[in-house]
């Protein structure tokens, strides 16, 4: 029967992608003919095809999306913009190492709340990627009053999920700078502008 999509899709991923972008960025420039594309893809469509036990007659796009893979074009795209960005000092977002995250008992309390009180500092946020262009902003508010408001330009590479995230982080650690008269303990409201959900931390 011979090996299964999960086996054919590691040797993929570990093995055969790693082969076809390698030293992407000094000829990046070359697959932008539709020529030498058109070579890669068909190399990738073969490999698709068996990943997803699909018929011959299947697509190049339609044996990425069964296959669950992304087009090598993206893939090739991807490595020459990490290359750039850590040979030339450019600031981008990379997973945090494990020693780095912070515990349980370190993170703030968030839940949703069964009921708003008054007099809280309302937060909102939004993230959106158009394109290539990706942003985040957010507005602190507290008795009708504009405390603080603010916007980000984040690297392409960055998801719309992942600028909300963003947004909402920024805003929570401008609150700590604020100067506020209430020595009490703080109820903030993060109104999502995407989803219009509402959540509190304490």
């Amino acid at each position: 029967m011979g090996l299964g999509h999960r086996a054919l899709k590691v040797i993929y991923n570990g093995a055969i992608e790693p082969i076809l972008t390698y030293g992407a960025s000094v000829w990046e420039k070359a697959l932008r003919k539709q020529n030498n594309l058109r070579k890669y893809q068909r190399v990738q469509r073969t490999t698709n095809i068996k990943i997803a036990k699909a018929f011959r007659t299947l697509s190049y796009e339609a044996s990425c999306v069964l296959a669950a893979v992304r087009p090598i074009q993206l893939a090739v795209e991807e490595k020459v913009r990490t290359y750039t960005a850590t040979h030339n000092n450019i600031e981008y977002d990379e997973p945090l190492e494990v020693r780095y995250w912070p515990h349980s008992v370190e993170m703030p309390l968030i839940g949703a709340p069964t009921e708003i009180p008054h007099n809280v500092i309302n937060i909102f946020t939004d993230g959106s990627k158009i394109g290539g262009k990706v942003g985040a902003a957010a507005v602190i508010i507290k008795d009708d009053i504009v405390l603080h408001q603010s916007k980000y330009k984040l690297h392409e590479r960055c998801s719309s999920n992942r600028a909300e995230q963003v947004a909402i982080l920024k805003a929570l650690e401008q609150i700590q700078n604020l100067q506020l008269a209430e020595d009490a303990e703080k109820i903030v409201v993060v109104n999502r502008k995407q989803s219009d959900t509402r959540h509190t931390a304490e």
